[in-house]
């Protein structure tokens, strides 16, 4: 099983800018969401996982393992998210308001965290966010 609780510091992005632009985000939010270079923190109580990004500005998700829940984005947007856990890797999956199916793949290991971003959609390239563990 992963050892998912920890503080996770970011140390680079493969591709991110072009993934958000292919979905259609708004230059201006790319630019945000690039920047967001925060400490990352993952909790685990059971079947529930928090994760809060400690930067500016603060962001916060939870998931519940097995179950599909609402996560509100920028503008009141709903997204529609469903995790599990694959041995070392916490998957989510999501339906994005825009239609589009993604899978963001967590994958933890003792020095850090991968995170791989894809689309079920050959135009959108796909994206990795690279984080130590503090």
């Amino acid at each position: 099983m992963a050892q998912i609780t920890g503080k996770y510091e970011f140390v680079k992005s493969e591709g991110f800018r072009e993934h958000l632009i292919s979905l259609g985000v708004p230059i201006d939010r790319v630019q945000e969401l690039e920047n967001m270079t925060g400490i990352n923190e993952f909790t685990q109580n059971g079947d529930k996982i928090s994760m809060v990004i400690h930067g500016d500005p603060k962001y916060q998700s939870e998931l519940i393992l097995g179950q599909e829940v609402d996560e509100k984005v920028d503008g009141g947007l709903i997204v529609k998210n469903s995790a599990y856990l694959d041995g070392n890797k916490l998957i989510v999956k999501s339906k994005l308001p825009n239609g589009k199916l993604q899978t963001k793949i967590h994958t933890f290991s003792g020095t850090g965290l991968t995170v791989e971003f894809q689309v079920e959609d050959p135009a959108t390239p796909n994206a990795v966010r690279v984080f130590k563990r503090l």
